[in-house]
């Protein structure tokens, strides 16, 4: 890949994550500002970024155009908007849907909390393998051999004391998810989130993704969390029978 395009590139991620200044862009690729002025242009050109009157850059309304695009053509996402229109009604508290992209697990829906207090979660980020309900709840339910080439990579990051340490401890926590058939973050992401996910399976019985139900201490402590499995379990096997599954569902919802 061409520097020019890297740039380019990596300034569009700066700028989606947070509108920026010709200065800011400057100083994030560590150039002359009249370097990044022109990385900025050649973007605007494209209708890929835009300027307000202060000089400040946004994304433009082409990457908004592509990103709607590409999350309607994931079939995951089509297929299970009902099923978590309906959990999320039922639960009040947020709701994810996420999916398998390679060795990276990543948010593609969301339904907001009725509550004020918003999760930061972003449609299109990727979810901490090692601490995120979604993506334990997808890993646990893949080949051995993936689940080992997963964890090689993962860096194990401690967000919070409870967030998982090492190798061991993941793969203990992957063999439990499986036995129950849910995963669980209790304060692993975030010191004030809980979170409970169920993976999302294709005909041939392999996750695909994962749908949580994910709920601050404030609205909701973790054993009250845990009552919605049955619900959770509906949105998750209900989307996976779409896709063809057939497998058994869970006998029992206990911890």
């Amino acid at each position: 890949m061409s520097q020019t395009v890297q740039r380019a590139i990596q300034v569009l991620g700066l700028i989606g994550e947070q509108p920026s200044s010709i200065e800011q862009v400057a100083s994030f690729m560590g150039t002359h500002r009249s370097t990044a002025l022109r990385t900025l242009q050649v973007l605007e050109a494209e209708q890929m970024v835009v300027r307000d009157s202060h000089n400040v850059f946004r994304l433009g309304r082409r990457v908004i155009s592509l990103a709607n695009a590409a999350l309607e053509n994931i079939d995951l996402r089509s297929v299970a908007a009902p099923f978590l229109t309906k959990l999320s009604h039922e639960v009040e508290h947020t709701i994810h849907l996420a999916m398998l992209e390679g060795d990276t697990v990543v948010y593609i829906d969301k339904r907001e909390a009725k509550q004020a207090v918003r999760m930061y979660s972003r449609i299109g980020n990727a979810a901490p393998l090692h601490c995120t309900g979604v993506a334990k709840a997808i890993v646990a339910f893949l080949p051995l051999e993936d689940q080992e080439r997963i964890a090689s990579g993962i860096d194990f990051v401690a967000h919070t004391e409870n967030t998982l340490a090492n190798a061991d401890d993941y793969f203990a926590d992957l063999r439990v998810t499986i036995e129950r058939g849910y995963a669980i973050d209790h304060l692993e992401h975030e010191p004030w989130v809980n979170c409970i996910a169920a993976p999302v399976f294709e005909a041939s019985g392999e996750a695909i993704g994962s749908v949580s139900i994910t709920a601050t201490t404030l609205s909701c402590d973790c054993e009250t969390l845990l009552t919605m499995v049955p619900q959770l379990f509906e949105a998750s096997f209900g989307i996976s029978r779409e896709f063809g599954w057939t497998g058994n569902e869970p006998a029992n919802h206990e911890v």
